[in-house]
């Protein structure tokens, strides 16, 4: 529907654009031809007279002053035709990889922003024993890439997506050499710990690391406690409980029974009121472990 309606709007431009010429052409030749700016000062206040004049000829086979009206009536029909094919979006038909060449053309070799990879150079296999994570068997050597040029991405909106099989290899050929080398403030998911246990040593002498994983079961994680958020108005603290509530225990699908969802939120809600309330409990001790408790 909006590509049939841009098509009328593309033919009405056309139409206009090319009866406003033929107007203006008209009026134009006659007065050069006749030395009467009749026509050409009667175009402000009524165009149309031009059109009697315009016909008048072509019925009496006049076409001296038909002829410019005309092709320039033309040239407005086909000009806005014209520039939305110049206008259009080209189709790409050339896709390739690039070479050294356009690498260097598209600034990618400028060390700045996200390292994305490597290239040239070529895949050699070095002495490093190990076992593999994958299979368990030990491995005498390893795949370094050897030569080529670094290549990195820069702008003020960049992403990137990795898509690769487990223990292939994405965390360490990406993120891990971004988290060393980014000099900036950054935040990892780092679900299985393995980049924080790489780079956070380095990051340390640079910058603040911070590891939240509160599901560490040595408690090795960083930590704060949401009650503190919580208000100390007693009609806000409600509110403040009631959002708590809804954010730890979701909404189930709508087919789902909500019972058991409701229960545990005015559960949750009735105990948090009486840690934050009750005066037996220390301001240190007012925390999900004492509602848990």
């Amino acid at each position: 529907m909006e590509k049939i309606a841009g098509r009328i709007f593309l033919a009405l431009m056309a139409v206009a654009l090319g009866a406003l010429l033929f107007v203006v052409a008209y009026a134009a030749t006659d007065w050069y031809r006749t030395g009467s700016h009749f026509l050409f000062d009667s175009l402000n206040a009524d165009p149309r007279p031009v059109f009697g004049y315009a016909w008048t000829d072509l019925k009496a086979g006049s076409f001296a002053t038909l002829q410019y009206a005309g092709a320039a009536a033309l040239f407005g029909f086909v000009l806005p035709f014209v520039i939305a094919f110049l206008m259009r979006p080209p189709k790409r038909n050339d896709a390739k990889f690039m070479s050294m060449t356009d690498v260097r053309r598209a600034g990618l070799l400028k060390p700045r922003g996200i390292f994305i990879g490597r290239a040239g150079g070529r895949l050699v296999n070095v002495f490093a024993p190990h076992r593999d994570r994958r299979t368990g068997k030990l491995r005498l050597t390893r795949p370094r890439v050897r030569g080529g040029r670094k290549l990195w991405i820069h702008g003020d909106d960049v992403g990137g997506f990795v898509i690769g099989p487990p223990r292939s290899g994405k965390g360490a050929a990406l993120i891990i050499p971004n988290a060393l080398m980014w000099p900036h403030s950054l935040v990892v998911l780092d679900l299985r710990g393995e980049t924080y246990e790489a780079t956070a040593g380095y990051r340390a002498t640079f910058s603040k690391v911070v590891r939240f994983a509160p599901a560490d079961r040595d408690g090795n994680t960083a930590f704060y406690n949401p009650m503190d958020f919580i208000s100390l108005d007693s009609a806000q603290r409600d509110i403040d409980l009631r959002n708590m509530a809804a954010a730890l225990f979701p909404r189930p699908p709508a087919n789902a029974d909500p019972y058991w969802v409701n229960d545990a939120r005015l559960l949750f809600t009735g105990i948090a009121s009486y840690v934050m309330e009750s005066p037996r409990i220390a301001d240190e001790n007012r925390s999900f472990a004492t509602i848990l408790k």
